[in-house]
């Protein structure tokens, strides 16, 4: 057997019918829940970033259909990425591997892909700009201290990109188990084995992501 057909059998038994897997994270219309979501979901807790997104509902009634600028204008009206992490969100934790606020990441990211020639504030902007195979949105959003690969990957896949993946530590242990602990994958090839492993089981590769992630998350 290859190690695709490992990977799918394994699959197959672990997580059972696609049809039961449930909905992706996703919001659709809103540029702001998925800049939050995605950022507080780098290296974070599940439970603590849902928390950031009932805060910001509870500042925001329109959050679910927030732009970039809306999420930017809150944080200036809080005096500032800062006073939001702390008064609003409650949530001062930083960026991996920075002592960087995660607000601070967000604030910066949304402001830079505003500031593009074809200016990304919007959601449906963001699926366009993934799309159009131009690399500007993405470059804007790596620009930023803290935010890495996956922090592009997670924010479009927030956004209804279903052919994105983010190949986290939870996904790559799950495929090194799966084909053996000597397999050290690159999540370059993880991301490879998720995408060939999801069109030999017809499902999204967004869908499959998430299904693995939960099969391995404590707290789901």
């Amino acid at each position: 057997m290859t190690e695709l057909d490992i990977l799918v059998q394994a699959i197959t038994e672990d997580l059972g019918d696609p049809s039961d897997w449930g909905a992706p994270v996703e919001f659709r219309d809103s540029l702001a829940l998925c800049a939050l979501n995605s950022a507080y979901s780098l290296r974070g807790n599940s439970a603590a970033a849902r928390n950031v997104l009932a805060r910001y509902r509870a500042l925001r009634p329109t959050a679910d259909t927030d732009s970039g600028r809306d999420l930017l204008k809150a944080m200036d009206s809080a005096g500032g990425p800062a006073n939001f992490a702390r008064d609003i969100l409650c949530n001062e934790s930083k960026l991996p591997g920075t002592n960087r606020l995660r607000p601070e990441g967000i604030y910066e990211g949304l402001s830079r892909l505003a500031a593009l020639d074809t200016s990304v504030t919007s959601a449906e902007h963001l699926r366009a700009a993934a799309a159009d195979g131009s690399n500007s949105a993405r470059a804007a959003w790596l620009s930023v201290k803290g935010f890495g690969a996956l922090a592009w990957s997670y924010l479009i896949m927030n956004a209804g990109v279903s052919t994105e993946t983010k190949p986290d530590v939870m996904v790559q242990r799950y495929l090194a188990r799966v084909l053996g602990d000597d397999n050290k994958l690159s999540p370059a090839r993880t991301r490879q084995l998720l995408q060939l492993a999801a069109a030999k089981l017809a499902v999204e590769p967004r869908d499959l992501d998430r299904a693995i992630w939960l099969h391995e998350s404590p707290s789901k």
